[in-house]
């Protein structure tokens, strides 16, 4: 039977991971026919997409009454984001970090997280709690995109008439195909997590925090690579604390108005705090300033890196 619930939790990741990428890469498309502005497009195709794992894994964790999966999976993919993420494509290549992030992504980034932790102390997030965490990120948006400079606001070329019904058929074909396989996936997480769990005696908040968070992190580690990959460094940086500010006011917020999302002792205890302390070590990790630019070393990145491992020891004895 143990072998029953590996088999469903690997193929839900994988169908997770192989529908986000359908799913990003047919709404990307279909914004640049559509001539929406590359920023509004990076802002918001990009980096909802990516968490769409994480977002249906919670929200189907929530409803079928296993709230300490979804919200492990939401601590446990901010932790490993940064740790994992982050560790990796900086152990890769020192990444450099656009000094306008410290002026509203990175506060926005600390605001959510202290708020979620203060939402929490009572163990349970209410629908109102929710609502005013998507408000708090639809505010974030809407500041993101007036102070976003003009160059960056270029509308793309029309494409030809003649061509685009065919390729927009095409595009939600693809991105239907894609929320189709996210939605499979999610599904195949949970069970195959909580029949796991149960089966080797952890609880369903440590498997939420580990295999599964790490699992649904896989798009945005595959995204912080490729920019890597191709020098585009704020593609890396920025997809990390992106994602992190999503999953801590969309990712928890939806699930919240849907259901009431119950809130473990120990993760508030344990889970939150260290969530809190990776998202302060950006900070002076960010600042190693190389002319009026931040950078994040090779160096920290094995720091990144030992924090997740003494994270898991934690895990083990706390």
């Amino acid at each position: 039977m143990m072998l029953l619930f590996i088999g469903a939790l690997a193929l839900g990741l994988t169908a997770l991971a192989i529908g986000a990428d359908r799913f990003v890469a047919g709404a990307a498309s279909l914004a640049s026919s559509l001539r929406i502005s590359p920023l509004v497009v990076g802002l918001t195709v990009v980096s909802l997409g990516t968490s769409l794992p994480e977002l249906l894994v919670t929200t189907t964790a929530v409803i079928v009454g296993h709230s300490s999966i979804g919200l492990g999976n939401v601590l446990g993919s901010n932790i490993s984001n940064i740790c994992l993420v982050l560790g990796i494509c900086a152990l890769l290549q020192p990444l450099m970090v656009e000094s306008k992030l410290f002026r509203l992504d990175y506060p926005a980034l600390m605001v959510a997280t202290v708020a979620t932790w203060l939402m929490s102390s009572n163990r349970v997030i209410t629908r109102f709690e929710g609502l005013v965490l998507l408000i708090g990120l639809a505010l974030y948006l809407v500041l993101v995109i007036r102070s976003a400079d003009e160059d960056t606001k270029k509308l793309l070329a029309p494409t030809n008439s003649s061509t685009q019904l065919t390729s927009r058929r095409k595009v939600f074909v693809q991105m239907i195909s894609g929320l189709v396989l996210l939605l499979i996936g999610s599904q195949l997480v949970v069970w195959g997590g909580v029949g796991l769990g149960r089966a080797l005696g952890l609880s369903e908040l440590i498997i939420g925090l580990t295999i599964v968070a790490v699992g649904t992190s896989l798009p945005e580690l595959a995204t912080s690579i490729a920019g890597v990959v191709k020098k585009q460094h704020s593609i890396a940086v920025g997809n990390v604390v992106g994602s992190n500010l999503i999953n801590s006011t969309a990712i928890i917020g939806i699930p919240s108005i849907l259901k009431p999302m119950e809130v473990e002792g120990v993760a508030l205890l344990r889970d939150y705090p260290m969530v809190f302390l990776v998202s302060l070590a950006l900070w002076p990790i960010f600042w190693s300033r190389r002319r009026g630019s931040g950078r994040v070393n090779r160096w920290e990145a094995l720091l990144l890196l030992a924090g997740y491992l003494l994270y898991l020891r934690l895990l083990a004895f706390f």
